[in-house]
């Protein structure tokens, strides 16, 4: 790697720093200053900044002269150190403080949201591309705090919805309706769909994007809550299904891929659904305690809560009457939960055989 060493006035030498560029060339620069450490500082090329000791840098590449300058910086120490492990303190610093580049950078550097308590006597600093970029890069929805002209740029808007796919809730109207703006959001979070503009909740494409990562569909257009590719995909990832049309609510392959994903869909279906065998055999070959949402009729089913007893002896409270009176179901449901004795019938709590499941199930406790 290429070395250049550049001498500052003459001394004892106190400090070597190494400065890199995207370049991987490293610019080496010898201080020649006492007490350095007790002083914060900045060193510029050409008036670029290219090294501080205040924070990190993000170097483009250096074009190096013989151009360099060091300057000392009069900030509180103090005051650094606090922001630095606290980024909220800015709220109690002076205005002046506030709207100052480099205290403000410290602070949103470390928590983007740190960026709601900077230029108290002005807006400028929230206006300042640079300062709004670092918070957005470290918290998307430090969006909420930038200027009104930044909320409509589209590096900012873009660099916030990557890092956080809700920030687009305070992009400008303008960028709510950019195709991939709104693209990058709800690939990030599906539910960012919301914040779209209505012409964008109705692109297929967006909405598609939205439902693969997130529950998106519930802030579609009813157009594409109609549309079975898109309800398909929601239901497949386990979501949606309550929000798609209610026609779509009743088609039969997507209530079983729903159910499938996600028992907890079950209470969101028709009572039609509710009484199907075979979504409900679904439901608590899963989950026994769907058992609870099924129809009066399956609950009476001998095949689905024997299913369901066998899966959570506890579903037995949920079985009608007659099942809580069959032996065959509470011998299963009792062998697999001591406490499901409670919901047998009490023909049954006094039946030789099931008490002695019953103490073979509590001595083995």
């Amino acid at each position: 790697m290429n070395k250049i060493n550049i001498n500052f006035v003459s001394g004892e030498l106190y400090k070597i720093i190494n400065v890199k560029s995207l370049s991987l060339t490293y610019l080496q620069i010898k201080f020649y200053f006492n007490n350095l450490d007790d002083k914060y500082y900045k060193i510029l090329n050409n008036n670029d900044v290219i090294y501080t000791n205040l924070y990190d840098l993000d170097y483009d590449t250096i074009i190096l002269n013989n151009n360099l300058t060091i300057i000392f910086l009069n900030y509180d120490k103090d005051i650094i150190n606090k922001l630095k492990s606290d980024p909220f303190y800015l709220k109690n610093i002076s205005n002046e403080l506030k709207n100052n580049f480099d205290i403000v950078k410290i602070a949103v550097s470390n928590n983007g949201s740190a960026l709601r308590y900077a230029s108290y006597a002005s807006d400028e600093i929230k206006n300042n591309f640079d300062i709004v970029k670092i918070a957005v890069s470290n918290k998307g929805s430090a969006l909420k705090y930038a200027s009104a002209e930044l909320k409509n740029n589209f590096d900012i808007v873009k660099m916030a919805v990557s890092n956080q796919g809700s920030a687009l809730h305070y992009a400008s109207d303008e960028l709510k309706n950019n195709f991939d703006i709104v693209k990058i959001a709800v690939s990030n979070d599906g539910s960012a769909l919301q914040y779209a503009s209505n012409e964008l909740k109705n692109n297929f494409d967006i909405v598609k994007m939205a439902v693969s990562n997130g529950s998106g569909l519930k802030y579609a257009s009813d157009e594409l809550k109609n549309n079975f590719d898109i309800v398909k995909m929601a239901v497949s990832n386990g979501s949606g299904l309550q929000y798609a049309s209610d026609e779509l609510k009743n088609n039969f392959n997507l209530v079983k891929i729903a159910v499938s994903n996600n028992i907890c869909v079950l209470p969101f279906v028709s009572d039609e659904f509710k009484n199907n065998f075979d979504i409900v055999k679904i439901a608590v070959s899963i989950n026994g305690d769907m058992l609870q949402c099924a129809s009066d009729e399956l609950k009476n089913n001998f095949d689905i809560v024997k299913i369901a007893v066998s899966n959570c002896g506890f579903a037995l409270q949920y079985a009608s009457d007659e099942m809580k009176n069959n032996f065959d179901i509470v011998k299963i449901a009792v062998s697999n939960s001591l406490d499901a004795l409670e919901y047998a019938s009490n023909e049954l709590k006094n039946n030789f055989d099931i008490i002695k499941i019953a103490a073979t199930m509590k001595y083995k406790k």
